[in-house]
């Protein structure tokens, strides 16, 4: 666990004086201090259970340092978690200075995990700020849509969370009129503990108020009616919609754990989507009194995207990859008769069998992603028949699995390491419950998203959660990698040559009999140049419902590249970036990194220095040929002219061997006498 240091005094004088002006709406009710001890002791087991986990600890961290804590309570859980809390967290970050250069917001809940936040929207001016968490487990979000119509007497609950994850519980008791004076001179002998933005709530579970801070004798809040009033005020005007809707009136007595049999009214984000049942398609079922609401399902397992099976993109594919349409598959998981998960599969050779290759989502428990739900059967839908399919091998840290099925051996999709030469893709799902077949078309990018994996690569394929699980291939139907889902950029994959290593350790671990569900097997092997300490996570958004209005668009990515094929922005830790004067042209694949990188490493500033070295020793070796230009030239002047002189000596030579030879003579050597 972090040993986090205290240093509230590390914020300026003048925030600690100065971090909320006086409000109207402020009220008040005297503190009974009883043993905290007591107090909790005398709660219901229900509301135990609640306060644990709704209500969290919001720290500001500068490194290790606190610089600010406060309380906040659950408001939202679906794919991340949203806590209310007080704004006082913004003016302190707005009090940093330069000197606090390792900023960081982060949530404990009961236990010692700490989890990433960020701070999501704020309203100073009526004092409360939300922070958002991605992949919090058990959390509990109560019924915060309504508002008591009054302010209860007698005794209610303050609760706040300790940055150790300690609750705390003091008793306030509320008598007739208790707003609050600004002359009131204990304003200023605020207890330090992190009370701020934590709830006052009845005996009985109902939001009274949110804690502003506690004096010796009073706790100062602001009601639940006035912050609720102001934060559905902030949420319609920031989606632009029409305030047509008012706020529906609670009147206390229900407790927490209950199920009201009126709904409330849609605001926004607070139609607690969990406290809905679920029907067998696993999607929750929409109250009957909002039926007429204008509400839609996203998020489902059966959003199309791109072009069925033999339109649009599908007409550019060439005649190999017609294989496609009899080996792309659709797989889904149960949990007795209600549907789990769905995605797509492909078949593929491994160890001389025909398996299909999908992602592990299918399979992962959703209370720990870093488990197997044994309990889950699995369906493959080939023909339009389904038939039970079998989990052989898993690794939940790269998302990938292999199903075995029963069924006549079909020829496997051919594959490709070649994927920088890929400047054309298709991504290929099909769905479970229609068995449609869909495939969109894109190219490679250079884009970084927020997933943890980090041999990941992205193309501007942009699928559903139905495509989870299939391939991705270029125009002549040849495998390039196996697509995941990511809600705003683009569509992540690992490539094939990433995957084979994968599937070499599951037959390792085949060979050594170890059971799927061993952390210390294949679940959780990692390849030799993955250094992380954590299992790499692979959130997938919950179905819900929303106003249509409320939907995001998902058409950012067709604009990736402008009509000249420039790449007109970029993705860098999931913000966009912007570029200027950037010209790739269409036919030049875009690619992040070969899979021979080391990860954390730049690849392109060590090719960068490679080419600079290249560079240095051509330009050496026509200095030195320079200066032995001379001596060069001379040399080869003289082996000229001695291969002249040869041959003009064989010339002569041969023309003296063709003339006519001449008697000779011998001069008599007596002497006349």
């Amino acid at each position: 666990m972090r040993k986090a240091k205290r240093g509230g005094g590390d914020l300026p004088r003048s925030f600690h004086k100065n971090s909320r002006a006086f409000k109207n709406e402020w009220i008040s009710g005297d503190l009974l201090w009883d043993s905290k001890q007591d107090v909790w002791t005398g709660l219901s087991d229900g509301l135990k259970s609640y306060l644990s986990k709704s209500v969290a600890s919001i720290i500001l961290f500068n490194g290790d340092r606190i610089l600010f804590s406060c309380s906040g309570i659950a408001m939202e859980h679906q794919f991340f978690t949203k806590f209310l809390t007080t704004a006082t967290l913004v003016r302190a970050l707005n009090a940093t200075t330069k000197h606090h250069d390792d900023l960081k917001i982060q949530v404990r809940l009961d236990g010692t995990k700490l989890y990433d936040g960020y701070m999501a929207e704020y309203d100073l001016d009526n004092d409360f700020a939300v922070v958002e968490v991605y992949n919090v487990r058990d959390v509990q979000v109560g019924s915060f849509q309504s508002a008591l119509e009054s302010l209860p007497h007698g005794e209610v609950l303050a609760v706040g969370r300790d940055t150790s994850g300690e609750i705390m519980v003091e008793t306030v008791e509320l008598n007739g009129d208790s707003r609050v004076s600004e002359g009131d001179r204990d304003l200023y002998c605020k207890i330090s503990k992190p009370w701020e933005g934590g709830p006052l709530l009845s005996v009985d579970g109902d939001m009274v108020g949110m804690n502003l801070f506690l004096t010796n004798r009073r706790a100062i809040f602001l009601p639940w009616g006035t912050t609720l009033k102001h934060y559905l005020t902030f949420v319609q005007k920031k989606t632009g919609l029409a305030q047509s809707k008012k706020m529906k009136v609670h009147r206390p007595g229900a407790s927490i754990g209950e199920k009201s049999n009126s709904h409330p009214e849609v605001h926004g984000d607070f139609l607690n989507q969990e406290q809905l049942d679920l029907d067998s398609m696993g999607y929750p079922k929409l109250p009957s009194s909002m039926l007429g609401a204008g509400m839609i399902l996203v998020n489902s397992f059966e959003d199309p995207f791109g072009d069925i099976h033999g339109e649009g993109v599908w007409r550019k594919f060439s005649k190999r990859a017609s294989i496609l349409n009899r080996n792309v598959v659709a797989l889904a998981s149960f949990n007795g008769e209600k549907r789990f998960f769905a995605c797509t599969g492909f078949f593929i050779e491994w160890n001389g069998s025909k398996m299909i290759l999908t992602s592990a989502s299918l399979v992962r428990d959703s209370g720990d992603e870093n488990k197997i739900d044994e309990n889950l059967r699995i369906e493959v839908l080939l023909n339009n028949q389904c038939k039970e399919a079998k989990l052989e091998h898993c690794n939940l840290h790269y998302n990938i699995a292999l199903v075995s099925v029963k069924y006549r051996a079909l020829r496997p999709l051919n594959t490709s390491f070649d994927w920088e030469s890929s400047s054309r893709v298709a991504a290929v799902g099909r769905c479970f419950k229609s068995g449609t077949l869909m495939a969109t078309s894109g190219r490679l990018v250079p884009w970084s998203g927020t997933l943890d994996c980090e041999f990941l690569t992205r193309s501007t394929c942009k699928i559903t959660k139905a495509g989870i699980g299939g391939p991705l291939v270029n125009l002549d139907g040849y495998v390039v990698g196996m697509n995941f889902y990511d809600t705003r950029i683009g569509t992540p994959f690992l490539l094939w040559e990433v995957i084979c290593k994968i599937l070499a350790s599951f037959e390792t671990k085949s060979e050594s009999g170890g059971d799927i569900g061993n952390a210390s097997g294949a679940c959780f092997w990692k390849m030799p140049r993955d250094v992380k300490n954590k299992v790499n996570r692979w959130p997938v958004p919950k179905p819900r419902w929303c106003r249509p209005e409320d939907v995001e668009s998902g058409d950012d990515d067709k604009l990736a590249f402008d009509h000249f094929g420039r790449l007109q922005y970029s993705y860098h830790l999931g913000r966009k970036v912007k570029l200027l004067d950037l010209t790739i042209p269409i036919s030049v694949p875009i690619i992040e990194a070969k899979s021979t990188d080391e990860p954390g490493v730049d690849p392109f500033a060590e090719r960068k220095q490679k080419k600079k070295r290249v560079e240095k020793q051509g330009k050496n070796r026509v200095e030195n040929s320079e200066q032995l230009d001379v001596g060069k030239a001379i040399t080869m002047y003289k082996v000229k002219k001695e291969k002249q002189r040869r041959k003009d000596r064989e010339m002569s030579s041969k023309s003296d061997k063709l003339k006519p030879q001449k008697k000779s003579f011998k001069k008599s050597s007596k002497k006349k006498a």
